[in-house]
């Protein structure tokens, strides 16, 4: 079978498919035109003139959609909506063969026919209205989707010589994206003598100018490039990276430099997922002016055929509405969903559930101040090592539609925020390389050992937190970059466990500005309990039994039971992604359950006397998490409403996160103290100073003496005492002049 279709043969093969009433056209998002019904019983057509329902012969397939009509359709918006006729792999090759063979061989040459035979179907009138609206012709492309990964996908560093010149799929993440710019394809030369006219086909990076004049009798050698007559087209310059989870051990991820154009200029920005269908091609090395043997590649992109990350902006099928509303009928939906997030890891069911909620989210408010309230929840889990708070992290970065792990100890404040480099591939000039919380706008950003991280680098997220932005002052570039993303963080405490006498900023290493910052944040402690570690042991157990019978090939239906989520993950991504979409409005029974709530919780700062405490059990930002938490329990029962049952859950999960975790008194969280304690006299730390500056002399004072004061003063134990001097001498406030004797410092 030749591999080369001869280009009036091409033609006629792209005419006859446009005009193919067996064909029904397609979107970009692979979305087929509604099937033609019966008049007599509305019945589908499958593409006869009979109706297989009740076999009339009703059908008109003179109304039926063809790609011709879809052509005819796209023109009349123009340069609005798409500026590309869509093609699938499955309707060319059903078609003929030996045109999706061609497509294979030689890509561009056939998608260059088809782009001829597509003016045929542009009526005049849509061509007059364009030229007078917007003083141009109509381009229109012809992108294929759909095409099958078995054939033809290839991964970035797999890209070889034979793959030069012909049709590859590559899939990976946008790094980099350059802005638009129009590029010369054609252009009108004007000689300096007589004004004669030449067009110029141009080279794709450097401008080609007519060596002679065309003119009859004209030897003139200088020319003129008139603009404004010339033909331009929109291009843009990507940079594509695998994806970190597919990196074979030890390999750095490999990079590759993509131009799309046309009608696929500005579709993909930084952190989407997505398949470019294009073809390889080569540009010569330079030394100075000299041109090198060894070439740089890059991929000239014909289609963008999936955009992963853009799980809110597709329309599922009928097929797919149907599971999505089964599942949101389900009586135990919530608990589906938790049990769907690492049901290799035992219990933790409450984190679980915080990060199903991180998953679909608050809703979005713009005020008419142009004040922006965050939709996205912000959780932090602290906890003993070998708690599992990494599978955790990993597992929501996998279900995610916009998931983005980073590791706190090697992440620096470029790499979470953005890195001003230099553009290699072109002219040089700087650009902006997006980070972690950039990649991850519209998804979920994952950060493990958060308090590993340099202060100065931490301190570049408190902006993109509250927010969600990231502003960039670097190498002459000013710009404010969209990091609007959840952030579910894990961090371990300075001492290997936790102590809940002592305050979170002393365990862990994290300011508390940016604690503050985050909805909610669990404390997970490894504290022995026989029946749970027995659950426990038989879990891992089972866990480490069932990836042993799957890599040795015997049956492991048993040992697979409990560690299959309970909802598959593609549906599961599927069902956020539509869930997001929806925005619910609050109820007036909501609010005042909320309100009600809050109030109450408040009542407890009023003063009971010298014995009862007053503690701070809420404030107004803990009101603002309990929004959000409800909004994203709505969402998650595909609600349009936030009734009093989601204000309800959100109440019952944020009361276990002040009781649990907060112990009742969120000051408690950031200072250790009761609110007796706090009060200036009888701080402990006050009293410690005014002991020592007291009793010291010339030989400092004795620790036992300091520890039996405060335990007099205070009711505090020798084991507290201790910390709080411990932490005094960290600050410098005090020291140490001989052994188990203090003075001021």
């Amino acid at each position: 079978m030749p591999r080369d279709i001869p280009n009036e043969e091409l033609v006629e093969l792209w005419r006859s498919f446009f005009q193919d009433t067996r064909f029904r056209p397609v979107d970009s998002n692979g979305v087929r035109a509604p099937i033609p019904r019966c008049p007599a019983c509305n019945g589908s057509s499958d593409g006869g003139r009979k109706c297989p329902v009740c076999g009339g012969s009703g059908i008109d397939l003179d109304r039926v959609p063809t790609y011709g009509d879809q052509i005819e359709s796209v023109a009349q918006v123009y340069p609005k909506g798409d500026k590309a006729v869509f093609i699938t792999w499955e309707d060319v090759t059903d078609f003929h063969p030996r045109l999706s063979n061609n497509l294979l061989w030689n890509l561009e040459n056939t998608l260059k026919a088809a782009r001829e035979v597509v003016k045929e179907f542009i009526s005049d009138e849509a061509r007059e209205r364009v030229r007078e609206e917007h003083r141009t012709d109509i381009t229109l492309d012809v992108a294929p989707l759909e095409i099958p990964d078995q054939l033809y996908q290839e991964e970035i560093r797999d890209l070889r010589k034979e793959h030069l010149y012909r049709m590859v799929k590559v899939r990976g993440l946008v790094r980099k994206s350059l802005p638009v710019r129009p590029r010369l394809e054609v252009g009108l030369f004007e000689c300096d003598w007589e004004r004669h006219p030449q067009r110029v086909i141009q080279d794709f990076f450097t401008l080609r100018e007519p060596n002679k004049c065309i003119g009859e009798g004209c030897k003139c050698t200088e020319f003129q490039l008139r603009e404004e007559q010339s033909q331009f087209i929109d291009s843009h310059k990507l940079e594509l990276q695998e994806f970190p989870e597919d990196l074979p051990p030890g390999a750095q991820p490999e990079r590759l430099t993509v131009f799309v154009e046309s009608s696929l200029a500005a579709q993909a920005r930084p952190g989407d997922r997505i398949a470019v269908v294009g073809v390889m091609r080569t540009r010569a090395q330079y030394t100075g002016r000299r041109a090198r043997t060894e070439f740089d590649v890059y991929l000239y992109a014909h289609s963008i055929d999936e955009r992963e990350a853009e799980a809110e902006n597709l329309v599922p099928t009928e097929e797919e509405m149907e599971q999505i509303l089964e599942l949101s009928r389900h009586p135990d939906l919530r608990e589906r969903i938790i049990n769907s997030i690492a049901p290799s890891i035992y219990g933790m069911k409450w984190q679980k559930e915080a990060i199903a909620m991180q998953l679909f989210g608050g809703v979005d408010k713009h005020l008419p101040d142009g004040t922006r309230i965050r939709g996205d929840i912000h959780v932090l889990m602290m906890g003993d090592p070998g708690v599992a708070k990494s599978q955790l992290l990993r597992a929501a970065a996998r279900l995610a539609p916009r998931g983005v792990m980073a590791t706190g100890k090697s992440s620096s404040a470029a790499g979470l925020t953005a890195a001003a480099v230099r553009d290699e591939f072109g002219e040089g000039r700087w650009t902006l390389e997006a980070g972690t919380l950039v990649l991850a706008s519209g998804g979920l950003a994952c950060i493990d050992e958060i308090d590993k991280m340099d202060e100065d680098d931490r301190s570049a997220m408190h902006e993109a937190m509250e927010q969600q932005t990231v502003t960039i002052a670097k190498a002459g570039i000013n710009a404010q970059l969209q990091a609007k993303c959840s952030l579910l963080a894990a961090a371990n405490p300075k001492r290997s466990r936790f102590d809940k006498t002592l305050p979170l900023p002393g365990q862990v290493n994290m300011p508390v500005t940016l604690l503050s910052r985050f909805d909610i944040f669990f404390i997970i402690q490894d504290t022995p309990d026989p029946k749970r570690d027995a659950e426990l042991a038989t879990r891992i157990l089972e866990s480490h039994r069932a990836g042993e019978m799957i890599g040795s090939g015997a049956d492991t239906e048993l040992e697979e039971r409990e560690l299959q989520p309970a909802i598959p993950h593609d549906l599961l991504r599927l069902y956020v992604g539509y869930a997001r979409k929806i925005r619910p409005v609050m109820t007036p029974q909501a609010q005042l359950k909320l309100q009600n709530h809050y109030t109450s919780m408040r009542k407890s700062y009023q003063e009971r006397g010298e014995v009862e405490e007053q503690v701070f059990p809420i404030t107004p930002r803990q009101l603002e998490s309990l929004i959000r938490l409800a909004e994203a329990d709505a969402r998650m029962h595909l609600s349009d409403t936030v009734g009093p049952e989601h204000a309800e859950r959100a109440i019952e999960m944020m009361s276990m996160f002040l009781t649990i975790t907060m112990r009742g008194d969120i000051d408690f969280a950031f200072d250790g103290l009761t609110p007796k304690q706090r009060l200036p006299k009888e701080n402990p730390t006050t009293l410690i100073m005014q002991f020592v500056s007291k009793n010291a002399g010339t030989e400092g004072v004795d620790q036992n003496e300091i520890l039996d004061h405060l335990e007099a003063e205070l009711g505090l134990s020798h084991d507290q005492s201790e910390k709080y001097i411990e932490h005094m001498h960290e600050q410098g406030r005090i020291m140490e002049f001989r052994t188990g004797r203090w003075m001021k410092g």
